[in-house]
């Protein structure tokens, strides 16, 4: 269920594994995107309903008077601020207005895939280098497809906003063995664009949706997928960590 909410605080803050502390924006609390392997999957209360924060922009406003420019502020955990409903709503373009008036640096993370960030161009070139685009090529519904275009999708969108002048990471989070094709991915990106990689990771509670998700997709996966989530194997990973481990612009992410 779709709800609009006024709110009192824009930012919260995160603990990753590396002992880092991260503060948040998210304009909206839940995600249509719908990845099984989302690590938001683990809390049971998030994603039961959209929430929408109408006034999100001018609460940031507000917190960002005496904020540190220097330190970076996140935009998107809870949701991806490029999902569809942004359509219709602009927050993420609202909030990326009141981060460029103060010259606040920010990374944004998405995978949606919808070509909207492109709206938003018109904010992001003026903020230079303290605008970054994380962006993700895990998106399982373009993937599944099977489309190359689609396989493709951000991958292009990655290379035209780097020939702009945008900056871009990409992120090939998590790898999926039979799903993501790293060495094609990689390749196809422009070689000046850092890329990110990271096995699959994924908690107990959520390990479910995952597995239904193979189950019903890509059946002949199941034992690999298996041996990934009870017995800790991932012969993929492995290999990819293998070539890939001495290229200077490729990371493991918490290795």
């Amino acid at each position: 269920m779709l709800k609009e909410v006024q709110i009192d605080r824009a930012m919260t803050y995160e603990y990753p594994p590396d002992g880092t502390t991260l503060p948040i924006i998210d304009p909206y609390d839940g995600c249509t995107i719908g990845c099984p392997y989302c690590f938001r999957l683990e809390d049971e209360n998030w994603n039961k309903n959209l929430i929408v924060k109408l006034n999100i922009a001018e609460i940031l406003c507000e917190e960002l008077t005496h904020w540190n420019k220097e330190e970076v502020i996140y935009l998107g955990s809870k949701c991806d601020p490029y999902m569809g409903i942004e359509r219709k709503y602009q927050l993420t373009r609202k909030c990326l207005i009141e981060l460029s008036k103060l010259s606040v640096k920010c990374m944004v993370t998405t995978k949606a895939g919808s070509k909207l960030i492109y709206r938003d161009i018109d904010v992001i070139k003026p903020m230079r280098d303290r605008f970054t685009l994380l962006l993700g090529l895990s998106n399982l519904e373009q993937l599944k497809r099977m489309d190359p275009y689609s396989i493709m999708s951000n991958i292009q969108t990655a290379n035209e906003l780097h020939r702009m002048g945008i900056k871009v990471w990409a992120f090939i989070t998590p790898i999926l063995p039979g799903i993501t094709n790293v060495d094609e991915m990689i390749n196809a990106l422009d070689k000046n664009i850092p890329v990110f990689l990271d096995r699959i990771r994924i908690g107990k509670n959520n390990r479910p949706s995952l597995e239904k998700y193979i189950g019903k997709n890509y059946p002949h996966l199941t034992s690999t997928y298996n041996d990934i989530l009870n017995n800790n194997i991932d012969v993929y990973f492995d290999r990819i960590r293998e070539k890939w481990s001495n290229d200077q612009r490729v990371q493991f992410v918490f290795e």
